[in-house]
């Protein structure tokens, strides 16, 4: 996958799927770096290869009114 288009996603909360899972990775883009990627989610910090990356998946934000 492109690091210049997960760029344009840093600061934005994903889900990203791996060729070797079934379930996906959800958390915000810290940084892209070469060809990884930072992911903050909940209580982790995972670093992605992104030529692992199958889908990108960006998370709509909760509207409060």
């Amino acid at each position: 996958m492109s690091v210049e288009m997960i760029k344009n996603l840093i600061g934005k909360t994903v889900t990203v799927n791996l060729f070797n899972e079934s379930l996906g990775s959800q958390g915000t883009v810290i940084s892209v770096e070469d060809n990884w990627i930072m992911i903050e989610e909940k209580k982790k910090t995972r670093i992605i290869n992104s030529d692992m990356i199958c889908a990108i998946t960006i998370v709509p934000e909760k509207k409060t009114n």
